[in-house]
């Protein structure tokens, strides 16, 4: 995949031609770099101007659809509807159906994650900076644990209009844990309603696939068309190389790790994965919890669920979720799975130390 990006506006990101025969579009937004590459269907020509003009189209409401989730999603945007709902709390205030669906479905998955996914956590990292290694006080975290807690927010109606509301004015709503795994999903119906049923799309770090591999005969061995697509597991020990990869040729993949963002201060590290019960970062025996699902809400929705709850019980609950699948990478850097993703995932030794 295309790993550059346009800085600045995404809406002027332009649709580009792939060296795989896709087109693709990159761009920066929800602080992270976005691409996706799509394909002609089998039997068309990328070449044929009818077929690149219809998959840029698809590109460009791709494009649009992002930019209009970070005006509706952003915490930090003054205009979202999660800035205004911040405004006016305890109040209630009109969103739009997106928005109430997705706090709606996020509300599902901090009651089934035993409180260990919480999407009002923004309240206690907004008091860390993983950017210049800031700790917060004892007294801070302190202030801040009581007013933790989904049950705060309140998705409604009124009128026909959903509503939302932070019942406490000092609640900080903050959808980045999931907001990108609903986003995915959402952008997968956009490419489809336009005619693209292969593509490949990462929303930074939350990959999602449909339609296996485009066919290419000069590949050694060959690829034919919908060969699944291989996707590393990054060692969190050594996140320049895999741990582990996975055969997918539809569905998505997310991992949550230690790995993505740490700071060491006066001899101990932190990493970014909050326990919402102490305000610290979460103990646990996983290093790494990589969620395959068909939904990359599900993905998102889990994978810190899978995390916080350590190896041995982060496997007997994914086991008992439909269509869910997990690696593990355990601090010993042993690694596990679960028994749906056995035959698709080919573990890679760790590579010694120098």
């Amino acid at each position: 995949m295309v790993q550059h990006y346009r800085y600045g506006d995404p809406a002027a990101a332009q649709p580009e031609a792939g060296i795989d025969g896709s087109r693709v579009i990159a761009f920066f937004i929800f602080n992270t770099g976005v691409h996706v590459h799509v394909y002609p269907g089998d039997g068309e020509d990328v070449s044929d101007p009818a077929v690149q003009e219809r998959l840029d189209t698809a590109l460009e409401a791709f494009r649009a659809a992002c930019c209009r989730y970070e005006h509706l999603f952003s915490r930090t945007r003054p205009d979202s509807d999660i800035s205004r709902a911040h405004a006016a709390a305890p109040e209630a205030v009109p969103v739009a159906p997106e928005t109430a669906d997705l706090v709606t479905k996020a509300l599902a998955y901090c009651a089934r994650s035993q409180g260990h996914f919480d999407i009002t956590m923004g309240t206690i990292t907004s008091l860390w900076d993983f950017h210049t290694g800031v700790v917060p006080s004892s007294l801070a975290l302190a202030r801040a644990l009581p007013h933790v807690g989904y049950e705060r927010i309140v998705v409604a109606e009124e009128d026909g209009v959903p509503t939302l509301a932070i019942t406490d004015p000092q609640t900080v709503l903050d959808l980045g844990g999931i907001a990108k795994g609903y986003i995915a999903d959402e952008l997968a119906g956009v490419l489809r309603a336009h005619g693209v049923e292969r593509f490949a799309m990462n929303l930074g770090g939350n990959v999602l696939i449909a339609g296996g591999r485009p066919e290419d005969c000069g590949h050694r061995p060959p690829v034919h068309v919908g060969d699944p697509w291989k996707i590393g597991v990054v060692n969190p020990f050594d996140p320049a190389h895999n741990r582990a990869v996975i055969a997918l040729a539809d569905g998505s993949v997310v991992t949550s790790g230690t790995h993505e963002r740490r700071f060491t201060r006066g001899g101990v590290t932190y990493h970014h994965i909050i326990d919402p019960a102490t305000g610290m970062p979460a103990h646990t025996d996983v290093a790494s919890a990589t969620i395959v699902a068909a939904r990359s809400l599900d993905c998102d929705g889990w994978s810190t669920t899978a995390f916080m709850f350590g190896m041995d019980a982060a496997l007997a609950f994914i086991e008992e979720l439909e269509g869910v699948e997990a690696v593990l990478v355990s601090e010993a850097d042993e690694v596990r799975w679960t028994s749906g993703i056995a035959d698709k995932l080919r573990i890679v030794p760790t590579l010694p130390q120098w």
